[in-house]
């Protein structure tokens, strides 16, 4: 027999499946997954703590604590650790919800064994999947200043939590400013500046309420180019750290479009110098293009494109019910 080269937990409350799933894909995979399985979720915490495991999969219908809440748990727990969602009743709310959670890779159980085939092969290429170094968490690939520059654009009100070996910390978005930061017993500037100074680590979108007070002032682009300045004096910054500084000092210098518009196309905000009409519909028929996407592939939501162009970059997003365009010029990343 040959030694298992991945350790996958399966959490689910139906002892049949969890048995089905434990033979089936032991087979499948020559051996080489080692399963474990747990009908509760205080039994998979037990398991994690003492033993070494690559992949949860998770089912989202369960009593007490549902997959939802435990992705959570995991997300604070183990942020390194990859999660999957196998559920018998998808929707958009809750593929959504997991994704917001934490979770990698969200499918449905399938009622015949060529489906659990193609699952089988779609977990196997997660236990693959190697991520960059730096920040993981609800969007993959992107700094934390992506994520704040986006949700400031979309006037959402968010907190930004943040995880790291030694440091956790809070950033708080209200109606598209920055409001309040705290962090390594700091709070405000000094607070924003360590945060984002950090080389790596684990956030996510937590829902907003209201600080108990408010430590930043001023627009969200002089804050970040405050941060971005001091990254660039402090000496103990990582390279990654100074990239990412210099990233979001250029955008506001080099920011040539904002548009931010309803999925009806009612516009929010608007800065376009060229036809708002043509880009409106653009971000309509990506978006639509992005939720087919998402039904038609088991990979999570397609709600970012990035679009390198002759004169500098576009990036759009959609996310929650709003489109949002950002261009800048080519000076980015020149001196």
């Amino acid at each position: 027999m040959s030694e298992a080269k991945h350790s996958v937990l399966f959490l689910d409350d139906d002892k049949d499946f969890l048995q089905t799933i434990q033979e089936l894909y032991g087979t499948m995979s020559g051996q080489s997954w080692n399963i474990h399985t747990a009908p509760t979720p205080d039994r998979a915490l037990e398991i994690l703590e003492a033993e070494r495991i690559d992949l949860v999969v998770v089912d989202i219908n369960m009593p007490v604590i549902d997959g939802i809440q435990f992705l959570g748990i995991l997300q604070r727990r183990h942020p390194k650790l990859k999660r999957a969602v196998l559920t018998g009743l998808g929707t958009p709310e809750k593929r959504a919800a997991c994704l917001a959670n934490g979770a990698d890779l969200f499918m449905e159980k399938s009622p015949s064994p060529e489906g659990y085939k193609s699952i089988f092969v779609m977990l196997g290429e997660l236990l693959q999947w190697t991520p960059k170094e730096g920040f993981e968490g609800v969007l993959r690939k992107v700094t934390l200043q992506d994520v704040i520059q986006m949700e400031c654009l979309a006037r959402n009100s968010s907190i930004l939590e943040i995880y790291n070996e030694h440091v956790l910390g809070q950033i708080y978005i209200e109606e598209g400013q920055l409001v309040h930061a705290i962090g390594a017993g700091l709070l405000g500037e000094r607070a924003l500046q360590k945060l984002l100074s950090l080389p790596g680590g684990s956030f996510e979108l937590a829902q907003f309420t209201p600080p108990e007070q408010k430590s930043l002032s001023g627009s969200w682009e002089m804050l970040l180019m405050n941060a971005a300045q001091a990254l660039d004096e402090s000496a103990a910054v990582t390279e990654e750290a100074k990239t990412a500084a210099a990233s979001a000092n250029e955008l506001a210098s080099h920011l040539e479009e904002i548009l931010v518009c309803t999925s009806a196309g009612d516009t929010l905000v608007e800065g376009v110098p060229h036809d708002a009409p043509a880009r409106v519909n653009w971000l309509q028929s990506m978006g639509q293009h992005a939720a087919m996407l998402g039904q038609l592939l088991p990979l999570g939501n397609f709600d970012r494109l990035e679009t390198e162009l002759v004169e500098g970059r576009a990036i759009s997003l959609t996310r929650g019910g709003k489109l949002v365009l950002v261009r800048v010029s080519k000076g980015l990343g020149s001196k």
